[in-house]
């Protein structure tokens, strides 16, 4: 069987291009073959069984399959991985229900070219067709490229659900062009796992470009993405290329996309659904092959309830998403990351790298880090400038809970040190709720030298105060 493919492969050249279309509704199937023989650009052949299409595949060799993600006896997820299987370069174009997440990250894994959502356009369709047939060449270059060129490492940790994040980044980056969407909190690392997805792509020669979609108002950011024409405004002094533009072939990352203006969402949606783009103040229609990934650390679903996003724009970014675990649910993996950190920190301040406290290690695994991976960085890098010593001692992170009230402590000009230390022992004791423990963890001593200062500046309660047989202070 697979002699017999081989051979058909070799004799197709310049023929007519042949599409095959499962469906197992004959009337949804009737529409499709209508939309794509219009035109008379494909040849076109039905199939209202996937097992059926599949034996096509084996012996007919199309150049492209469009399936709907559900049917009867094998779903199109499960029909794409089989039939790739025969024919690794063959691009599926999958019709999926909009919000169907779970299907498009399955499909994603399964190497599916496309997704086209119902209700199915006509142009929509033959302009997916028609992309995913130019691309098939690179679609299993890159597949292959992005199996050797990705590094695991890139991504530090061994927790599942960075083994999780390290599949996501390989499956997206052998999918040319395709979009993606980063959620999690800010600080977890979106746009390393961006660039991570451009790396993995196995096309260093081209860019990574990353906007900000918040720093620009609408009428510059378009500018920004799209570029312009010179004389299209007052200081368009000469013709300018976009980002987009920039980034052709590569990636562009779109940051911070929860807060795109409602008429920039719906330029970007046309965008995404073309790749061709206008520069601003000009009428000529271009055309980009890129993928384009976008990061958010809002909850874009339930801004879409509220009516501040596009459900549609939404549904087209959401193909391939990934929600990014913060840290305190993967502290498992604190200890490497902070190595990594202290590592990074030594080279750039070139300093000999130190070597983490095993206390600290620990208070860092402890701490919640509510600013994330950005956060320990910021802690490893404050530590280390202020560091003479061969073992680096990180001191406790500030409690979010009481910033507020703690960050800053007023002095009174002209205290003596003993009663700025008087001061300041007090006012972390407030901070602390009057916990001895946890006053003495923030000032970096012990319980016992904690007592003594206290004993020194009158700091200590009437029940610690009074004679006790056989000792002057709590056990360390």
């Amino acid at each position: 069987m697979r002699a017999k493919l081989h051979d058909t492969l070799a004799k197709k050249e310049q023929m007519q291009r042949t599409v095959f279309l499962i469906d197992d509704d004959p009337d949804r199937l009737a529409v499709l073959t209508a939309q794509l023989e219009r035109g008379r650009a494909f040849a076109t052949k039905g199939f209202a069984s996937a097992a059926r299409a599949l034996e096509a595949v084996a012996t007919e060799a199309p150049d492209l399959v469009v399936c709907d993600a559900v049917l009867d006896g094998m779903d199109g997820v499960a029909f794409a991985e089989a039939a790739r299987s025969l024919q690794p370069s063959l691009p599926v174009i999958l019709i999926a229900s909009p919000g169907r997440t779970d299907v498009m990250e399955r499909a994603l894994a399964a190497g599916v070219a496309d997704f086209v959502t119902r209700p199915v356009e006509a142009a929509t369709l033959l302009m997916r067709v028609k992309r995913a047939l130019e691309e098939a060449p690179a679609q299993e270059l890159l597949s292959t490229a992005a199996r050797k060129a990705f590094d695991p490492h890139g991504i530090i940790g061994t927790h599942p659900l960075i083994q999780e994040l390290r599949v996501f980044v390989e499956n997206v980056a052998a999918v040319p062009h395709v979009s993606a969407l980063l959620l999690g909190e800010s600080g977890t690392g979106k746009n390393l796992v961006a660039r991570a997805v451009h790396a993995a792509g196995g096309l260093p020669t081209y860019r990574f470009v990353e906007v900000n979609c918040a720093a620009l108002p609408t009428n510059l950011l378009e500018a920004e993405l799209f570029g312009y024409e010179k004389g299209a405004f007052t200081d368009a002094t000469q013709t300018k290329k976009g980002l987009v533009e920039i980034a052709d072939g590569g990636t562009l990352l779109l940051d911070e996309i929860g807060s795109l203006a409602p008429e920039m969402q719906a330029k970007l949606l046309t965008f995404l659904e073309s790749r061709t783009f206008r520069r601003v103040g000009s009428t000529k229609e271009m055309k980009v092959a890129l993928r384009v990934i976008a990061a958010t650390n809002v909850d874009l679903a339930a801004d879409v309830a509220r009516g501040r996003f596009r459900e549609d724009l939404f549904y087209r970014l959401n193909v391939a998403s990934k929600t990014l675990p913060p840290l305190r649910m993967i502290r498992s993996d604190i200890p490497a990351l902070a190595e990594h950190f202290v590592t990074r920190a030594a080279e750039y301040f070139r300093k000999p790298v130190p070597r983490l406290d095993a206390e600290s290690v620990e208070r860092l695994r402890r701490h919640d880090w509510p600013g994330n991976a950005r956060e320990l960085r910021n802690v490893i890098e404050r530590a280390l400038i202020f560091s003479r010593e061969r073992v680096l001692r990180v001191p406790p992170p500030a409690n979010p809970a009481t910033a507020d009230a703690g960050e800053i402590v007023r002095v009174p000009k002209g205290l003596t040190l003993a009663e700025v230390e008087s001061l300041y022992i007090q006012a972390t004791l407030d901070d602390v709720d009057g916990s001895i423990s946890s006053a003495a963890e923030r000032l970096g001593v012990t319980r016992k030298v904690l007592w003594s200062r206290r004993k020194r500046h009158g700091l200590l309660d009437e029940a610690e105060a009074a004679p006790s047989a056989g000792r002057d202070a709590p056990d360390v």
